[in-house]
């Protein structure tokens, strides 16, 4: 597993070796994403409030390509705040961990050659459902699945990968570490590494995407399905099954107007693993989206009401989050 670090280095120098001749074929973005939340809940059971600031964090994602044959990808949080600064502490002391979240959430180059890829460093397992495939400051921990809110999917690794001309399929194979692993390949047994076959098809009607892996949770298949019913509904469901853990959800995403969009979301995990869920969780809930800038979407207002059943537990979300694209060069 060591060659991975040698091959991440050997791509991150051929990417400056190359720059200075394809700098006119070059482009990189740089996102700046600030995210204010605050999320009040009241739990049944013990008939009290609790009251923390959810996923208030400062996102960046920097990214791009150099020339035709490499790209590079780099996305973190700056800070954590959920009920005190030791969130933010603990981020950046587990910067070299595997079993637990930090501050990068992935940092990785690739080499393109025709249709395929290969990819080294730091990413996301490409689990198969959309949950996992969108930003996490766009998404809710309160209508997300307990493999979401618990697995450590950001891993160090690599990948190989073949892409369609035409862009609309995708089949990728990764090996990464994983979070049993205290530190990034602290292992030499290979069963302690995590392996995945991911595929994704994609048209104006509809897109499907899945996944058959083997890690620290056994082995696990997920499915993601998208349709859209019109211009302005989408419908959307993601499942996972494993001998110790299954789980899946249905979600509906309207756009009511220029500036307004209704999401509905309603699912269930059961499990008797110890690392994602031991009992069954039923969760639902619906939100709103604002865009009050009349010419883009970059501003975005949001309030969410949710259920959880796990918790016996009523969640409140509202707040703020903002997306300034830069281009870099």
């Amino acid at each position: 597993m060591k060659r991975l670090f040698v091959l991440f280095a050997f791509l991150l120098l051929s990417c400056a070796f190359h720059a200075q001749d394809v700098k006119a074929q070059s482009e990189g973005t740089l996102l700046i994403v600030p995210r204010l939340d605050a999320e009040p809940a009241y739990y049944f059971g013990d008939k009290e409030w609790s009251f923390n600031l959810g996923a208030t964090s400062l996102y960046t994602v920097f990214d791009g390509n150099l020339g035709d044959y490499f790209s590079f990808s780099f996305s973190n949080h700056w800070f954590a705040y959920t009920n005190s600064f030791q969130d933010t502490k603990d981020l950046y002391l587990n910067t070299w961990r595997a079993d637990a979240f930090n501050w990068v959430d992935w940092a990785n180059v690739s080499v393109h050659f025709g249709n395929f890829s290969i990819t080294a460093g730091k990413d996301y397992i490409h689990m198969g459902t959309f949950e996992n495939d969108a930003y996490d400051f766009d998404s809710h921990w309160q209508l997300n699945s307990s493999l979401w809110n618990n697995y450590q999917v950001y891993q160090w690794g690599g990948s190989f990968g073949w892409t369609s001309s035409d862009e609309s399929g995708h089949v990728r194979l990764q090996v990464t570490t994983d979070q049993l692993q205290e530190r990034p390949f602290g292992s030499r047994n290979w069963k302690d590494y995590a392996y995945n076959l991911f595929g994704y098809y994609g048209n104006d009607a509809f897109k499907v995407m899945g996944s058959f892996m083997h890690c620290s949770i056994g082995f696990l298949g997920s499915l993601g399905v998208e349709g859209y019913l019109s211009d302005a509904v989408t419908l959307g469901a993601d499942g996972y099954i494993s001998k110790n853990y299954g789980g899946a959800s249905l979600r509906v995403n309207a756009q009511l107007g220029e500036h307004v969009d209704l999401f509905v979301k309603g699912g269930f995990d059961k499990g008797s693993n110890s690392l994602i869920i031991d009992g069954t969780r039923f969760y639902c809930g619906t939100g709103l989206y604002w865009y009050p800038l009349r010419d883009n979407r970059d501003l975005r207002v949001h309030g969410l009401f949710a259920y959880d059943g796990g918790d016996n537990a009523i969640d409140f979300s509202a707040g703020i989050t903002y997306q300034l694209n830069l281009k870099i060069f």
